[in-house]
Parts: structure tokens; sequence; C-alpha cells
């Protein structure tokens, strides 16, 4: 944590600020105060694989380290086992990270693991590109409680400019069909599509939006939901396209405490827990699971080291941290114009 802050705040954040601040994470965690947050993680982000097929020009996955794409079935049985120790306190274990899980041929057998050992709620991230019938009632069968698909157009050459590699037609067919085999298999599980959207300040994005919308209404059940997100840069790592240099304004530069170092652990497939999910390779390294237990690292120096920073309004002494807004419940959806 010697990182050099990028920018400094131009004046000293008043304490009560920060005291309130604190206390709406609190609330926004169901917590009497927040140092109750530091019992074990509310929430999970478990990458079983980091592979994936898309090439996404938005995405950092040429950057990744793919020394060790899959996680180790010892190291896997060791998380599970010990979030059998929390099921009354863990919200949610979201069996993605960094890559596309359906590249995980064991995935349906984990996804049960989790819920086996008692973890109400279980959710998975795809492009849906390998979501066949096939696959589509392996997760359903074991358990998923919840689906978040990515597709983020429905003109076909755009959607294919943005998820390289992928076929639109076979993508857009198997998200018809999931929503088809939810309703058949496991009607409580919830499907939320999601798309990213460049520029949304742009009326042409804005009409692309609401033709996006318009064509999953029809499909979606009455607690699905239809997510829009504006695009983020991986923690200062990433560039979009020309028109985005990656830089942020003064008024864009945030001090406020991220909810992410108080709800949600992220674990790579190597077992290392990084700081969050931009944080692709555990550049801030907060622990190793394979040394430690989920609640020791938790608990520990590297993870209240970046919380007392957040909490003292010197975030953007941490690079990934500088202008980001990707947690904040103001800035994390899109709503369109009209």
């Amino acid at each position: 944590m010697d990182e050099q802050p990028l920018t400094a705040p131009k004046h000293r954040v008043p304490a009560s600020y920060l005291g309130r601040e604190m206390d709406d994470l609190a609330e926004r965690l169901n917590l009497a105060k927040i140092e109750d947050a530091l019992y074990f993680p509310k929430y999970f982000q478990i990458e079983t694989i980091r592979h994936c097929n898309a090439r996404c020009p938005f995405c950092a996955v040429e950057q990744w380290d793919m020394s060790q794409p899959l996680m180790r079935d010892p190291l896997f049985d060791k998380i599970v086992e010990e979030l059998a120790d929390y099921t009354e306190w863990v919200e949610c274990v979201n069996m993605t990270r960094s890559g596309e899980p359906l590249l995980d041929k064991k995935i349906g057998r984990r996804i049960k693991r989790v819920k086996d050992a008692g973890i109400k709620f279980v959710s998975l991230t795809t492009n849906a590109s390998l979501l066949n019938e096939k696959r589509g009632r392996e997760i359903l069968e074991a358990g998923v409680d919840q689906l978040l698909i990515s597709m983020d157009s429905v003109d076909k050459e755009e959607y294919e400019s943005m998820r390289v590699r992928l076929d639109f037609d076979t993508v857009v067919d198997n998200i018809k069909q999931f929503f088809r085999l939810r309703d058949a298999v496991r009607p409580e599980t919830l499907i939320r599509v999601r798309a990213i959207c460049p520029h949304p300040e742009k009326p042409e994005r804005q009409e692309a939006m609401r033709r996006w919308k318009a064509f999953w209404e029809p499909h979606a059940g009455p607690d699905d939901w239809l997510q829009i997100k504006p695009l983020h840069n991986w923690g200062n790592a990433k560039v979009w396209d020309a028109e985005d240099d990656g830089a942020y304004s003064d008024d864009e530069i945030d001090i406020d405490p991220c909810i992410v170092l108080w709800s949600t652990m992220h674990i790579t497939a190597m077992g290392t827990v990084p700081l969050c999910p931009h944080d692709t390779d555990a550049d801030v390294m907060l622990g190793d699971i394979n040394k430690n237990s989920i609640a020791d690292v938790w608990r520990g120096d590297a993870f209240q080291a970046v919380r007392d920073k957040h909490g003292h309004g010197r975030r953007n002494e941490i690079s990934f941290c500088v202008g980001c807004r990707s947690f904040d419940p103001k800035h994390g959806t899109i709503e369109l114009d009209g």
C-alpha cells in the first residue's frame, strides 16, 4: 500500500461528513454500525475460471495474468467449507469475477456445492454465448438463484463490435431460450439482462438503449431486471476509445468511502484477494486464501489499511479508486431520458 496519490483532496474532508458516509454504508448493509461488517463478508465474487471467449475492447482481458486460469478443487473446497460456517450472514455468492464462467466445465457442480453448503443466494454472470439448453438446464438444476447476462446491443453489427468473437444471433437465441427454460425448470431464478452504454449523454445512445429495453421487455418476468450501466475504465487501467482518454476531471474525483471494502470479498482463481473487481490481478494484494482463512484476511491489516484510507477521505491515494463510481448507487445505473 505504498502507491503515490494521483490526486489530493483540495481541502480537508470534514470528519462529520465522513461519519455520515460511514453511517450510510452501514445502513445500506443493514448493519447497526459499520464495525459489524468486519465479522465476515456479506458478499463474494469467486473466480472459478479466468478465461474468456470474447475480446471486448472495453475490457482489460488482454492484461490478465493467465498463469493459473482454473481454480483448483482443494482451494474451492476450502472456500466452501469456510462459507458453510456463515450461512446466516452471507447474502450472496457470485460464482464469477473475471472471465466467462460457462467455460468452467465444473460450474454446475460447483454451484450445487455452494447451495448444498447452505448459501441462500448464488449468482452467475455470463455473456450467454455458451448458454445453450444443456448448460442452461445444468445451472438451473444446480440451484442458481440469479443469472446476470451481459448483452449490450440489439443491433448485430454494433453488438459484434462490442463483444468481439461472439455471434449475435447465437447469444440472442440463447437468452430467449433461457427465459423459457427458467420458467419451466426453476421459475424462482432471477434473470438480469445488463447492457454497457458508452457515451450515454449522446441522444443516439439514448435511442439505442430504448430500443434495447423494448426488445427484452416482452421476455422478462415481473421480478427480472433490465439494467443499463455506464462504462468504467477498470481502475484507470483501460481506455475505451479515442473520445475517452481515461482521465477524470476534478469534479469527478470522489472522496466518499466505497462500500465494497466493507461488503465484498473477491477471490481470484489463484486464491489471491484483490482490492475489488477492477483490480484483476491483485495488484493491491489483501490476502491469500491458500494460506489464511477468509475471516482472517477480511479482518487483517491489509484490508484495514485500505478501509482506513477510504474512511478518512484518502481513497485517492489508491490508483484504482481515483474517479471510480462503479459502486455508488447514484451513478451505477443509467436512466433513459423521456
